[in-house]
């Protein structure tokens, strides 16, 4: 499968790869990777810093204060599949996966760009926001989306991998894992905290590899 990939908040393209590759090198040559990279300036994430150097850049997709960069975010990444595309899955960490369950979940479900995506692994994935009218002068606010109220809004097959110990954002990806499809859903939790399962996490790896296999293949079933 031909994954799009889009990297946490405070991260970079270049450092997603990085975090990524025992996970890709696990699930074998038969897939293919691009990465969109975010476009607003962002402090390197401090728990990424103490294991990673870079001189390049690190950003954001969006700024939670600011609804005019997340219409402008979900825009960009419909431009980016449809220019760079087609993409068959997405593969997406913390903030981006964010961006990605967003985007997944407003998408004219007849459009060519919606209709490539067959599935979707979300590491260590953030609440996914919505836009909403503020009451008092009706202009657009963005909120996190309650499984409660809006339902499931991710019909695609997901993988949802997260570490037990994640205290950076605890319970943001059962959440998330709550937005999408039951039966269409896989669940793997490692023991480590925000992160992807790296090389030193080899059963994690092999265990995130799997649920991921699984995805796959349902996702191949179902086309």
């Amino acid at each position: 499968m031909h994954f799009l990939c889009l990297h946490g908040l405070g991260t970079n393209s270049q450092i997603l790869e990085a975090q990524t590759a025992a996970l890709r090198y696990e699930l074998g040559d038969s897939h293919s990777y691009d990465y969109a990279e975010g476009t607003i300036p962002h402090p390197m994430d401090p728990e990424v810093a103490t294991y990673f150097r870079t001189n390049e850049g690190c950003f954001a997709y969006f700024d939670p204060e600011k609804p005019e960069t997340f219409s402008a975010a979900l825009s960009h990444l419909q431009d980016f599949i449809e220019q760079e595309g087609p993409f068959d899955a997405i593969l997406a960490y913390s903030h981006g996966a964010q961006l990605a369950a967003a985007w997944l979940a407003v998408q004219d479900k007849k459009g060519p760009a919606y209709r490539s995506i067959r599935c979707a692994v979300f590491l260590s994935g953030g609440i996914p926001y919505e836009l909403v009218s503020c009451p008092n002068n009706g202009r657009p606010v963005m909120r996190h989306m309650d499984p409660c109220k809006t339902g499931v809004v991710v019909d695609v097959p997901t993988t949802h991998i997260w570490g037990r110990d994640d205290r950076q954002y605890p319970g943001t990806s059962e959440v998330l894992s709550n937005l999408c499809v039951s039966k269409w859903r896989e669940v793997f939790i490692h023991p480590g905290g925000h992160e992807v399962p790296g090389a030193s996490a080899k059963e994690a790896v092999v265990g995130a590899a799997l649920v991921i296999r699984k995805t796959v293949g349902l996702a191949v079933t179902l086309q």
